[in-house]
């Protein structure tokens, strides 16, 4: 093909010629990506640093698809971006085929950009949908799509030390953001930040001492061994007037904010009461208010942003949620530092699935809020989510089928759940399309979808995830394997179905059983507890003699979780089979599923690390190129990396050869070359080793192997 000649596009960093190209030609660029990547990785100039030179210059274009929203759900501990599709081509088919891949990979960072972590790659699959319009003459395009990753060890404090993270996501069509590089620059996409609120850890007895500045050697011994104890989390107290002009009074912030959830009740149409009206008049006068100002600043102005905003709206694909995300703006206003109560934020879902025009309320999330001063000049950004529910309303893969959805946002009062366009005094509302993704029906019968969060189609007859086939988690859209390598399970097995809802209000139940492969017993049930759900989270305990489970709605398990098999320390190693029965509310079995394959490894990787230099008491001197060995085995080996402490010292990474391994066996050399720079003192070489099984059912969970060495330097 003949590429067509350079142009400036937008995002682009560089002008590479006045032209504007036609859509056709980049839709001809798109089509064959592949191709001009695979004849010059640098093809279209994104790559800083390249021996490549760019023939044609396309650097983090939003034309197709754009990042737009970025936020933290602090109670779920999970990223979430937003992403706009806005075109009806250029996506690599319609819904009946493969389609393409929409990436993001997000990163987050303590220390407000100076360092970044890789939290983890997240998808979704892009398709061509022919444009259209609504049933109200509005375009469709473009459809909103979420997508989610989970923070694994998110940094917490004490509720007095808040901590503010900056989050970064790169969106990336079809080519996957390389790890650990957070400046990478997309080809088609963009890159945004905003800064994110994790939830503090629990407050602990000690905390309470510390404040109290008590001297901790003179506290009994029956209260020092308590210390560490957690104590109950704060909930959410009725609102009071006095505490609300108490906390109010430093900032100035007006009455007709702080005093909010009294106006709205005062004023409410179902609940008009003209005694309670004279005695909210009289409470507001013992605190120096006048109803008769008050009542006309908080009438003259709905939707009201400036202190909250909802900027984005859209469907998690993966996990069949509504996301909304939402900006804190200002310092304060929200009833409270941390370690108070605070305030809420309610966001209210409505939906027109079947596009008549119709509003169908949907259900009301929330998240907790508080003053942060200094806020950070972006502010903070959650998101909150509420279960879809689009099953109900799927086609087939040759019915394209476009939904509008609205969500409305007010602060510390719910929004109403009966007219989807009364505006709240401090909110807005946000309106847009999405896909409805086609999915078969759900059936009658007992089904799996998933083992492991991983699609039971995913797995071959082995038990492993099917090599070379690009697998992916269904909650996330996050690769198996880097390397598309095949993979088996550990840890906790998880097991996913969409239900019928009529199950659960027909009383049915379920278990899962679980066999050794090629076994001909009934198998033994799986009667490990677990949680399901989002909002809120829910505990599943199956019955302690036959393992049976009641049947949840949707709502209360969007994912379909229904059961948690727990291998580690239960079976060995080796090749096991799963299935599903279900049985009504008198235990009459009403069905099985087949049985489905799943290999088990719990097996930690062997790991050996050795110093082949320096002392038979492992000293060097400054100078010195301190080296040895290093052998990784596992039968799924995965990676390994070589660091070194004490990290306060930031003392370089040993190099090492080889730098990559896809076999079984890892092993070569290590070297570290010090010089008279380094701090004299003691110094550990450290050896990690994963392996590829999928444990816990989680994105990045593997079994690890461990090895270090120590020398001294110049002591």
């Amino acid at each position: 093909m003949t590429d067509p000649k350079p142009a400036k596009r937008p995002g682009q960093s560089k002008v590479a010629s006045k032209a504007q190209p036609a859509i056709e030609e980049l839709l001809n660029l798109r089509e064959n990506l592949h191709l001009l990547l695979g004849e010059n990785p640098n093809h279209f100039g994104n790559l800083v640093e390249s021996e490549f030179k760019p023939t044609f210059e396309i650097i983090s274009d939003v034309e197709f698809e754009q990042l737009t929203c970025l936020g933290l759900n602090p109670d779920t501990d999970t990223l979430e971006a937003t992403v706009q599709v806005k075109r009806a081509s250029g996506y690599g088919g319609d819904l009946c085929s493969p389609g393409s891949t929409e990436w993001v990979r997000f990163y987050i960072s303590y220390d407000d950009g100076a360092n970044w972590s890789d939290v983890g790659l997240g998808s979704f699959n892009a398709h061509d949908i022919p444009d259209s319009v609504d049933c109200g003459k509005q375009k469709t395009k473009p459809l909103v799509y979420t997508v989610s990753y989970p923070l694994s060890e998110p940094l917490r404090r004490r509720c007095a030390e808040p901590v503010l993270p900056l989050a970064r996501a790169i969106l990336s069509w079809q080519v996957m953001p390389p790890a650990g590089q957070p400046n990478w620059q997309p080809i088609w996409g963009n890159r945004i930040e905003h800064h994110v609120q994790i939830k503090p850890r629990r407050l602990i007895l000690r905390d309470v001492i510390d404040q109290l500045d008590l001297n901790l050697d003179a506290l009994p011994k029956y209260l020092q061994a308590v210390l560490p104890h957690p104590l109950p989390e704060l909930e959410a107290s009725p609102f009071s007037l006095a505490d609300a002009v108490k906390a109010a009074r430093v900032d100035k912030i007006p009455a007709h904010r702080f005093a909010t959830p009294l106006l709205a009740n005062a004023v409410a149409e179902g609940t008009l009461s003209q005694s309670n009206l004279l005695a909210t008049i009289g409470e507001l006068k013992n605190h120096g208010i006048d109803w008769a100002k008050l009542i006309k600043a908080y009438l003259s102005e709905q939707g009201d942003t400036t202190y909250e905003q909802l900027n984005c709206l859209g469907l998690d694909y993966n996990r069949d949620l509504l996301v909304a995300t939402i900006q804190v703006k200002l310092p304060s206003g929200f009833s409270g530092a941390p370690c108070t109560p605070g305030s809420v934020e309610y966001v209210a879902f409505w939906v027109d699935y079947d596009d008549n025009c119709k509003w169908t309320y949907l259900d009301t999330a929330k998240v907790v809020v508080h003053d942060f001063k200094p806020l950070p000049a972006d502010g903070l950004h959650y998101w909150v989510g509420v279960p879809a529910k689009t099953a109900e309303h799927a086609r087939t893969c040759k019915e394209p089928k476009v939904g509008r959805i609205r969500a409305v946002l007010s602060w510390n009062t719910p929004p109403s759940t009966t007219n989807p366009n009364l505006m709240p005094r401090w909110g807005n509302a946000v309106e847009t399309h999405i896909e409805i993704p086609p999915r078969r029906r759900v059936t009658n019968n007992p089904e799996i979808r998933a083992l492991g969060r991983i699609p039971v189609q995913s797995i071959d007859a082995s038990g492993l995830t099917i090599a070379g086939a690009g697998v992916k988690f269904i909650e996330f859209g996050s690769p198996v394997d880097s390397l598309d390598r095949a993979c088996p399970f550990g840890g906790t097995v998880t097991v996913h179905a969409y239900a019928n809802d009529t199950f659960a209000s027909s009383g049915y139940s379920y278990r899962a059983m679980w066999r050794p492969a090629g076994g001909s017993g009934t198998g033994t049930p799986v009667k490990d507890p677990f949680v399901t759900g989002f909002f809120p989270v829910v505990t599943r305990t199956p019955d302690p003699m036959t393992g049976y489970t009641p049947y949840l709605s949707t709502a209360l398990n969007p994912m379909g979780q229904l059961a948690a098999w727990r291998t580690r320390g239960v079976v060995v190693d080796g090749d096991y089979e799963l299935r599903l029965e279900m049985v009504d509310s008198a235990y009459n079995l009403l069905g099985t599923t087949a049985w489905y394959p799943i290999r088990v490894d719990n097996t930690a990787p062997t790991t050996d690390l050795t110093l082949s230099s320096g002392t038979p008491c492992n000293k060097a001197n400054p100078g010195d190129l301190v080296q040895g060995t290093f052998v990784a085995t596992d039968p799924y080996f995965g990676s390994y990396s070589l660091d070194t402490l004490p990290a306060s010292l930031n003392p370089p990474a040993p190099t090492h050869n080889p730098t990559l391994t896809t076999s079984s066996v890892a092993a070569g050399t290590w070297s570290l070359q010090t010089d008279g720079n380094w701090p004299q003192c003691g110094y550990v070489v450290q050896l990690w080793t994963y392996d590829r099984s999928i444990v816990d059912s989680w994105p990045n969970g593997h079994n690890v192997g461990y090895d270090d060495v120590g020398f001294c330097l110049g002591l």
